[in-house]
C-alpha cells in the first residue's frame, strides 16, 4: 500500500526540489499511518493512548523542571545533563529492544522511485522528528527553558536548541536502527535481543536494592558523570543552556560546537549505512556463505574434535545455549546485591559454586538439543567416548576461564584472597564432578527441548517431570560426590590455616578429576548401548 501510495504522490513532483520530495515523503508517512488507523479501530484507540501518555509525560516533565527552576543551579544544571543524555540512549536502544519503531519509509520501499538518496535521509528524518515521540521530545526540550527563566539568555538558548536536541535523537536513533537493521531481521538476534531484556528484568531488582543502600555514594557521583557526558554527543546540546546560565561563556561556546557538529557527524555516519542497505535491497540477493571453517579449523581433525568443533559454534551462537552463559553474568550480580555486610563473602562464595555447577549440568540436555542431527553420530558410528569428550571439551572451554574469574574477582571484592584456594577446590570439584554426572545423565534422559528456531525460553510438553527428575538426580549426586572437599572447606573456613586451604584446593581437584574420568567412561559405554534408542526418541520429540 505504502508503494502505491507514494508512486501517486512522488509522480508530480519528480522534477521538483528536494523539499518538494521531502513533503511528499513526509504526508506518505501521516496518510499510511492514518489509512491504517482508520481501517483497525484498536490501533486508533492505541494511538489515542499514546498520545495521551505523550501529553502526560509532558506534564510531568514540564512539573519536573518548574521544580528545578526553584532549585539550586548546580542540581538542576545536573539532572538535566543526565535527564537529556538519557533520553538520547533511550532513543537509541528503544527501537531495537522492543521493535516500536515506525518502518513506514525504509530503503526496501523507496529504493524503486526517483528521488537522490540524501532527500530519502532527509524525509525519513522530518518525518521521525514529526512523530509523536519526536514532537515530545522537541517540546520537552523546550520545556527545559523554564528551568533558567533567572538567565533570559539561557531561555532563548534552551529555545532555539530544543530542535537540535530532537533532530539528535531521531538522527542517533535512525544510524543504530539502520546499522542493526540486517541484524534485525534475524531470529537468532530477536532471541538474542530477548534474552538480553529478560536478564535486565532479572536484574532490575538487585539492581534497585543495591542502588537504594548505596545511594549517597551514588549521589556523590553524579556530578562527575554529568560533567564528563556534558563534553559528549550526548550531553553537550543540554549543557549549553546551564554553562549560559552560571556565566561560563567559552564552556557554553565549547559545548554549542560539540553540539551542533554532532547533527552533521551523525547525519554522515548514517549516510554510507543507509546506501549500504539500498544496494543490499536492489540487488535482490544477499551472500550468506562464510568464509573459512570457523571453530573447525581450530580443533584436531578427529571425531571428538569435530565434536567439540560444533558444539562450540553452539554455545556462541545458539539462543538455547546463551541463556546458560547468562547465568554466569547473572548468578554474582544477583547474589551480590542480595547480600548485606557480612553476608558478601558467603553470597560471592556461593555465587562461584553454583556457576561451577550450572554450567557443566548444561550438557546434560546437549543431546537433547542436536535433534534429529544426533543421527549423523549413529550413521557414522561415533563412538561414546568421543561423544562424550567433545562435548565436554567445548563446555570447559566456556566454564572453566568463567570460573577461575568469577573465583578470583568475588575473592578480591570481599577481601579474602587468603581463601582462594579453598574457593576453587570447592569450585573445582563440583564444576569437574559436574562434567562427569552430566555425561551419564545425558546418555540416559532425553529431555523435551525447544528445537532450533523456537522460542528458547519456551516450555515443551512433558519436560516438567523429566526436569524435575534429571535436576534432582544430578545435583543430588553432585552434592554426594563433593561432600569430601565441602568438609574439607569448612574446616579452612573456621581454622583459616593455610594446611586445610591447600589440602581442600588439592582434594578438590583430584576427586573432581576422578569423578569426571569415571563418568566420562560410564557415559560413554551407555552411549554406545543406547545410541540408536535416544535416535528414536529424539525422532519422536521432533
Amino acid at each position: 500500500m505504502a508503494e502505491s501510495l507514494l508512486s501517486q504522490d512522488v509522480a508530480p513532483v519528480t522534477r521538483s526540489g528536494p523539499l518538494a520530495r521531502i513533503r511528499v515523503m513526509v504526508r506518505l508517512r501521516f496518510r499510511v499511518m492514518w489509512n491504517t488507523l482508520t481501517r483497525h479501530p484498536w490501533q486508533l484507540v492505541g494511538a489515542i493512548i499514546g498520545v495521551l501518555y505523550g501529553l502526560g509525560i509532558l506534564t510531568m516533565v514540564l512539573i519536573g523542571l518548574v521544580a528545578l527552576s526553584v532549585a539550586d543551579p548546580a542540581p538542576a544544571r545536573i539532572a538535566l545533563i543526565l535527564a537529556g543524555s538519557a533520553l538520547v540512549l533511550g532513543w537509541m536502544i528503544g527501537p531495537i529492544l522492543f521493535s516500536g519503531m515506525d518502518r513506514t519509509l525504509d530503503p526496501a520501499r523507496l529504493v524503486m522511485f526517483p528521488m537522490r538518496p540524501d532527500t530519502q535521509l532527509a524525509g525519513i528524518a522530518v518525518s521521525g522528528l514529526l512523530g509523536v515521540p519526536g514532537i515530545v521530545t522537541i517540546f520537552a526540550a523546550a520545556a527545559t527553558a523554564v528551568t533558567w527563566f533567572r538567565s533570559p539568555l539561557a531561555v532563548v538558548a534552551a529555545l532555539l536548541l530544543a530542535p537540535v536536541a530532537a533532530v539528535t535523537c531521531v538522527l542517533a536513533s535512525q544510524l543504530l536502527v539502520t546499522a542493526m537493521s540486517r541484524l534485525a531481521g534475524s531470529r537468532r538476534f530477536r532471541e538474542v535481543i530477548g534474552a538480553v531484556v529478560l536478564l535486565l528484568l532479572v536484574l532490575i531488582g538487585p539492581l534497585m536494592a543495591g542502588i537504594g543502600a548505596g545511594i549517597s555514594g551514588i549521589m556523590n557521583l553524579l556530578p562527575g558523570i554529568a560533567e564528563g557526558l556534558s563534553w559528549t554527543p550526548l550531553g553537550a546540546v543540554w549543557a549549553v543552556p546551564a554553562e549560559i546560565a552560571a556565566g561560563h561563556g567559552l564552556l557554553a561556546l565549547a559545548k554549542l560546537a560539540i553540539a551542533l557538529a554532532t547533527v552533521p557527524a551523525l547525519f554522515a555516519a548514517w549516510r554510507p549505512l543507509y546506501l549500504a542497505n539500498i544496494g543490499t535491497v536492489s540487488s535482490g540477493t544477499r551472500a550468506t556463505a562464510r568464509a573459512g571453517t570457523g571453530w573447525f579449523a581450530r580443533f584436531p581433525a578427529s571425531p571428538r574434535g569435530a565434536i567439540a568443533a560444533r558444539a562450540m559454534t553452539y554455545w556462541l551462537r545458539d539462543p538455547r545455549y546463551l541463556q546458560n552463559i547468562l547465568i554466569v553474568i547473572v548468578m554474582p550480580v544477583v547474589l551480590g546485591f542480595a547480600s548485606r555486610g557480612a553476608e558478601l563473602p558467603i553470597m560471592f562464595t556461593a555465587s562461584t559454586v553454583l556457576v561451577a555447577a550450572l554450567l557443566p549440568l548444561a550438557i546434560f540436555t546437549d543431546l537433547s538439543y542436536d535433534g534429529t542431527a544426533f543421527s549423523t553420530h549413529v550413521l557414522r558410528g561415533v563412538r561414546g567416548i568421543d561423544d562424550r569428550l567433545g562435548r565436554l571439551w567445548a563446555n570447559a572451554i566456556i566454564t572453566v576461564p568463567a570460573v577461575l574469574i568469577i573465583a578470583v574477582v568475588t575473592s578480591v571484592i570481599v577481601g579474602r584472597v587468603d581463601q582462594l584456594p579453598t574457593l576453587l577446590g570447592v569450585s573445582g570439584a563440583v564444576m569437574l564432578s559436574g562434567f562427569g554426572i552430566a555425561s551419564v545423565s545425558s546418555a540416559i534422559f532425553v529431555m523435551p527441548v525447544p528445537q532450533s528456531g523456537e522460542n528458547p525460553f519456551a516450555s515443551k510438553p512433558g519436560a516438567g517431570v523429566l526436569s524435575l527428575v534429571g535436576t534432582a538426580g544430578s545435583f543430588g549426586s553432585l552434592f554426594v560426590l563433593t561432600l569430601p572437599t565441602t568438609g574439607l572447606a569448612i574446616a579452612a573456613g573456621i581454622t583459616n590455616q593455610p594446611l586445610w586451604v591447600w589440602l581442600t584446593f588439592a582434594v578438590g581437584l583430584l576427586t573432581g578429576g576422578l569423578f569426571c574420568w569415571l563418568g566420562v567412561r560410564l557415559g560413554a559405554r551407555i552411549f554406545d548401548r543406547k545410541a540408536p534408542d535416544l535416535l528414536e526418541r529424539l525422532s519422536a520429540q521432533g
